[in-house]
């Protein structure tokens, strides 16, 4: 990885990571018997609590960062220079990943955000946890169940109609099982309903689960 511009250089958090990690921090010396107040030199402590920090980040907040296409090109954190400058399947995936969401128009901002939110990215894994938590709570689905008989016979002419008339609709939705991800881009894409119909959502999804 070569920053060529740094006043326009914009990183993801996975690039980021995969940099500290084929660059890792330094040691730093041992002191000298019967020293006090001793500094090194250079003095890497601040460095090391950031690396130290940004790692943690990666691990509790944005796990999904660690599903991407291998950002190393050795599993080793000793690596040649040659092998540093190799390109990792990361650097692919990026590029072709800005490549086919340029039609799309979305900001350089935007794609970055995207990348670094995992949208799209393992929403299957986050449903079948939501699927495991329903069932707890049986009492208070029993008084769900009674305020839908009681609302049932309030309006019984209205549902059955209601339900015939909505059903071929809620078939042909394109965006079904992707509600989270669809709020996510509402938030990271400036004015998404009108830049974006329902169709090109759901094919900038299809890309990211694609190129991830």
């Amino acid at each position: 990885m070569r920053i060529i511009n740094p006043q326009e250089a914009v990183l993801t958090n996975v690039e980021v990571l995969a940099y500290l990690t084929a660059n890792p921090p330094r040691r730093p010396p041992n002191p000298p018997p019967s020293s006090r107040h001793w500094v090194p030199s250079p003095d890497l402590r601040d460095h090391n609590t950031v690396v130290k920090e940004i790692h943690n980040y990666v691990s509790r907040l944005s796990p999904h960062i660690l599903k991407y296409p291998r950002y190393t090109t050795t599993t080793s954190t000793t690596q040649t220079r040659a092998q540093k400058e190799t390109e990792t399947p990361l650097d692919g995936a990026l590029r072709a990943l800005v490549t086919r969401l340029q039609p799309y128009g979305l900001t350089k901002g935007e794609v970055l955000m995207i990348v670094n939110l995992g949208v799209g990215i393992d929403s299957s894994a986050s449903a079948a946890e939501n699927t495991e938590n329903a069932p707890e709570g049986g009492e208070e689905m029993d008084v769900d169940g009674a305020d839908e008989q009681q609302t049932g016979q309030e309006g019984d002419g209205e549902g059955e109609g209601g339900e015939q008339g909505e059903g071929g609709e809620e078939e042909e939705d394109p965006m079904a099982g992707d509600y989270g991800a669809l709020a996510l881009l509402d938030t990271v894409i400036e004015e998404r309903e009108e830049r974006l119909s329902q169709e090109d959502v759901g094919e900038v999804l299809a890309i990211i689960r694609e190129t991830f």
